[in-house]
């Protein structure tokens, strides 16, 4: 017998989802107008957006590493989350470099130094010859998080396209992560947590784009010494603090303003340009897009969104016999509950009363 012998090779595109509801719903394909599939790619837009307000989907969590400035009160997150699930703030540890590199840039020594930098007022450019900056250090070294501080002082913003290369001879040099193109305002870090690090001797952040110069204010080759669980604040409680702008080495606690531009409100607030916090963050479901496209959900998610979607669009159409809608109703109920049930990970769970942050 014959098999197939792929895996995740089917597709489901957008257009083929709102045409199969239609005909779920009496529809033939000829029937089927530019108002019709309109309608098709908002009611697809409503189930997927609901779909956080019925729990936490596992598919939609994103591990990001953010670093507020010095004094920060708040931390304006990506338009698209929807909740922190989890906030650490992380103790790293920066090794000390023999040397920055380029070795023959006055100014790149500058953004390891976090005394004589402690504010970022300083920078360096590189040149199209010399087109990164980077560390040089005693002995092989491996690094956890690397992170860079935007120099941006004239635009509103810079995008930088980054690599983070390693060597052992500084000669020979291999990408070991491509950072994603970034667009910072000036002051502002962005920071990537590592998949893998071996030790090497020369660490760098290599330019992409080679017909370019780019200008940072600090560079973070950083290592994690400790990880420890931030409290989460209800409204009341933050405003209740008597002292919101309190410095302190490291955040204990944090409320989450669940606004249209979420905000992650920090207490204390940190009183170093380098302080870094992990959290996984739930993000809300991707746009429906073009005919074209795919929806960004795992495929034991697509029977349900396939029942869903056929329901919504019976009940826009004239003279749907009210016993296909009840049947496609239940149908959608039925997929729901099981893909909802499945939505997990399968850990074994145990509670454990913790009070230490009220008692320590």
């Amino acid at each position: 017998m014959a098999y197939s012998n792929t895996y995740d090779q089917t597709t489901i595109t957008v257009d083929q989802l709102i045409s199969y509801a239609y005909r779920d719903a009496g529809k033939q394909a000829e029937e089927i107008t530019p108002e019709y599939v309109q309608a098709g790619k908002q009611a697809l837009f409503y189930i997927l957006q609901n779909s956080v307000n019925r729990g936490i989907n596992i598919w939609l969590q994103k591990t990001e590493v953010l670093g507020p400035k010095a004094f920060q009160q708040y931390i304006t997150m990506p338009y698209n989350v929807v909740d922190v699930l989890e906030a650490n703030w992380v103790y790293i540890v920066s090794p000390s470099i023999a040397s920055a590199l380029p070795t023959d840039n006055v100014n790149s020594i500058a953004l390891f130094d976090q005394v004589a930098n402690a504010n970022l007022d300083l920078y360096a450019t590189s040149t199209l010859a010399e087109n990164y900056f980077g560390a040089n250090f005693q002995q092989q070294t491996r690094i956890f998080y690397v992170g860079f501080n935007a120099y941006s002082p004239s635009t509103a913003t810079t995008t930088y396209a980054l690599d983070l290369q390693a060597s052992n001879d500084g000669i020979n040099w291999t990408t070991i992560q491509s950072m994603a193109s970034v667009t910072l305002a000036d002051s502002q870090w962005y920071y990537e947590e590592l998949v893998v690090s071996q030790p090497y001797y020369y660490y760098r952040l290599n330019n992409r784009n080679s017909s370019a110069t780019f200008s940072l204010r600090s560079i973070q080759f950083a290592q994690s010494q400790q990880v420890i669980p931030l409290a989460r604040l209800n409204r009341t409680d933050y405003y209740s603090l008597p002292n919101k702008q309190f410095p302190g080495t490291r955040a204990l606690q944090y409320w989450f303003n669940r606004q249209i531009d979420p905000q992650m409100y920090l207490w204390p607030i940190p009183n170093t340009n380098f302080q870094v916090f992990q959290m996984i963050l739930e993000l809300q479901p991707q746009d429906v897009g073009s005919l074209t496209n795919e929806l960004y959900l795992p495929d034991r998610w697509v029977p349900y969104i396939q029942a869903e979607l056929s329901h919504k669009l019976a009940l826009q159409l004239p003279n749907t016999d009210m016993t296909r809608i009840t049947y496609l109703k239940q149908e959608a109920m039925q997929l729901r509950e099981e893909a909802e049930n499945e939505d997990r990970d399968k850990s074994p769970i145990y509670f454990q009363p913790n009070i230490s942050y009220y008692t320590r």
